[in-house]
């Protein structure tokens, strides 16, 4: 039976990063968005119709392979990792797996927003999973990462630990700082965690195969 090697996962993961940096692009960049009638019936390959049909479809795929990505990665290592380190892996295993349904979730609520009110439910749930997979991943990612950095593993632990604390820093001077970043929209919320993601996947990649050292 064939099973996906590290390699398969390594390309994988790569792909999650770019995507998750792709749709995290603002939907003006994609050209003029429609305040008129075309906001119900936006032409095809327009910017609305982009944000609205292509972006989400981006965003799972990219959840996907980010989880798929974690998962590899500790399956390649566990055996190698303190028992801290394992945990505190699983917990971010678990955390991306929360994060992928709570992206499904939010995405589902679709254009017409929270009006229908199984779309609202979707958006409450959606958000309250979010809040639980940032407090799952978060200090899970970090932990782990440094497993990697007190293992001479510089460019991973950096990645894993590195990654995730400047994305939410970022993110916590956008809320609370009110500091607003215009025409570049979530882009520097999310490239630190997407670069961690290629770094991630990119290991995979490099060390592909079992015996790779932690």
């Amino acid at each position: 039976m064939w099973t996906p090697s590290n390699r398969h996962a390594g390309g994988v993961t790569l792909l999650g990063g770019l995507l998750a940096l792709a749709a995290s692009v603002p939907t003006r960049w994609f050209g003029r968005v429609p305040d008129d009638s075309y906001v119900f019936d936006p032409p095809r390959f327009s910017a609305l119709w982009i944000e609205r049909t292509v972006v989400p479809v981006v965003a799972v795929v990219a959840a996907v392979l980010l989880l798929a990505g974690l998962l590899a990665l500790f399956r390649r290592d566990r055996e190698r990792m303190a028992r801290w380190q394992r945990w505190f892996a699983i917990v971010s295993v678990v955390g991306a797996a929360v994060g992928t349904l709570a992206t499904l979730l939010l995405v589902s609520v679709g254009p017409q927003g929270t009006a229908d009110p199984t779309a609202a439910l979707n958006a409450l749930l959606g958000a309250g999973l979010a809040l639980l997979a940032l407090l799952l991943l978060l200090p899970g990612l970090v932990a782990w990462g440094s497993g990697y950095l007190r293992a001479e593993r510089p460019r991973l632990g950096a990645a894993l630990a590195g990654g995730p604390v400047v994305a939410f820093l970022v993110l916590s001077v956008n809320v609370a700082g009110g500091v607003e970043f215009g025409p570049v929209g979530s882009l520097p919320v999310v490239l630190p965690f997407a670069l961690a993601v290629v770094v991630v996947g990119y290991d995979l990649w490099e060390r592909a195969g079992n015996d790779a050292t932690v």
